[in-house]
């Protein structure tokens, strides 16, 4: 994530949402508003998925897995599941039943395509990896929203993408 403009996302938890508000400051900083508490956060990644945290002068050790818009989060022993959407994300996933017609597949937020798992013409299950998208200095793994054929595919790996940008479509 680049410095400047603030990146808007809903985290859902369950059955309860928060609003999040991510601006990164440069240099592993970031200013982070959730429901509208701001917080300044000071990231250093220390492994593969695993992040020392300096929230109000406390110390985290975090781990994150993610899947798509899935994530997971180890805090202290404790696993947090969480879904991270974006404004279009969010539109879509309140306005379309799941399984119906063409899903597209945007970023959700900018970043860089590692890899392109799959071909266009392929045909693939619902969860399966497309991509793999590094943002935030971790790599996530972009997964088939549903099952059919790739009928579109615009990205290709070392490619910057932009937050919403179209990376593929499935029907």
């Amino acid at each position: 994530m680049s410095s400047g403009r603030p990146q808007r996302f809903t985290a859902v938890v369950g059955e309860e949402s928060r609003t999040l508000e991510i601006q990164a400051l440069g240099e592993g900083r970031y200013r982070i508003h959730i429901d509208g508490t701001e917080r300044i956060v000071d990231s250093q990644q220390t492994g593969q998925g695993t992040f020392s945290l300096l929230i109000d002068n406390a110390t985290a050790e975090v781990s994150v897995t993610s899947r798509g818009d899935e994530f997971a989060v180890a805090v202290n022993g404790r696993t947090h599941r969480l879904k991270l959407l974006d404004e279009r994300a969010l539109r879509r996933r309140a306005g379309k039943a799941a399984g119906e017609g063409a899903h597209e597949i945007r970023a959700a937020m900018p970043g860089k395509v590692v890899a392109v798992l799959v071909e266009k013409g392929a045909t693939v299950e619902r969860g399966q990896g497309l991509l793999v998208i590094e943002a935030m200095k971790m790599e996530n793994e972009i997964a088939a929203p549903r099952s059919g054929t790739v009928t579109e595919l615009r990205v290709a790996p070392g490619q910057a993408v932009e937050a919403g940008e179209l990376l593929a479509r499935v029907d």
